[in-house]
């Protein structure tokens, strides 16, 4: 029954994608859901998950060796850029148990491929959550994969470089960006799976001491580790957190804080990706 549940989930996607309503076909955000979560907890329950407390011991590695391919260059259209980057952005699950009903339940964030044989890249902050019990990845085609080791770990640049036993991903070249240079973010907000949305770099800044992009293109909770992608379809930087700018944020006239006025996305420069990954190569 564990394999049959992700090959009939792969065919309901695949269907989907061919279903009426856009070359995608309409996601059901619902469905997906709910069939991440009964494979996670399958594979839970098959003992094939690494228990978070190993996950988390491995954090102290700081350098993985991998040589990453040369970026693209061809400029792609905003459908083309959505098709190709599509099968990258990985749904990151982390598995946790409910203090209410103590049923397993999965919280979802983003993460993408450096390789095609499973080596990926996801925030540190995802690391840290008291609750997790194991973690899972899960592909463009609905099959859920175990989150096995850490390679490399920031706490300061909000990076881990992990693996995972998913093979055939479609991995993503890393580069940089200039100010002003058009980007796009794809990610899984909110438990809307699969969101593209564009803008650009809005500067280069200091966040307490550490480098930081930040951007134009929308995300919110759950875009965490999703790609920050040029034109070419190469990863410029990983989405991180968000900070709210109010009116009047010290005697709150409007409410707490003031009115909002602005929300700054603030994401890891490629450049520190590349940090942990020792010999990797533009």
């Amino acid at each position: 029954m564990n394999r049959l549940l992700p090959i009939w989930m792969a065919l309901l996607w695949c269907a989907a994608d061919r279903a009426p309503g856009g070359e995608a076909g309409d996601v059901d955000d619902q469905a997906l859901l709910q069939s991440l979560t009964r494979q996670a907890q399958q594979l839970q329950d098959a003992g094939q998950l690494a228990p978070f407390k190993q996950l988390r011991e491995q954090l102290g590695r700081t350098t993985y060796p991998l040589r990453l391919p040369a970026p693209p260059r061809q400029t792609l259209t905003a459908p083309e850029l959505y098709r190709r980057a599509r099968p990258s952005a990985l749904v990151h699950c982390l598995l946790y148990r409910c203090d209410k009903c103590q049923r397993m339940h999965v919280n979802i964030s983003t993460c993408f491929p450096l390789t095609a044989d499973g080596i990926c890249v996801a925030n540190y902050h995802a690391f840290t959550a008291s609750n997790t019990v194991a973690m899972a990845v899960a592909t463009r085609n609905g099959r859920v994969f175990p989150v096995t080791e850490v390679l490399a770990a920031s706490a300061r640049d909000d990076v881990v470089i992990f693996r995972t036993t998913a093979e055939k991903l479609t991995p993503l070249a890393l580069a940089a960006a200039e100010v002003g240079e058009a980007v796009a973010v794809l990610s899984h907000p909110s438990n809307l799976f699969y969101v593209l949305t564009q803008g650009a770099v809005a500067r280069y800044c200091l966040e307490k001491g550490v480098s930081r992009m930040q951007i134009t293109a929308d995300y919110a909770i759950g875009s965490s580790g999703g790609p920050v992608l040029n034109s070419a379809g190469a990863a410029v930087g990983m989405v991180a957190a968000t900070r709210d700018l109010y009116d009047d944020p010290q005697h709150g006239l409007h409410g707490q804080h003031g009115h909002l006025q602005m929300v700054v996305k603030l994401c890891v420069p490629a450049a520190s990706i590349r940090k942990l990954l020792k010999d990797s190569k533009e």
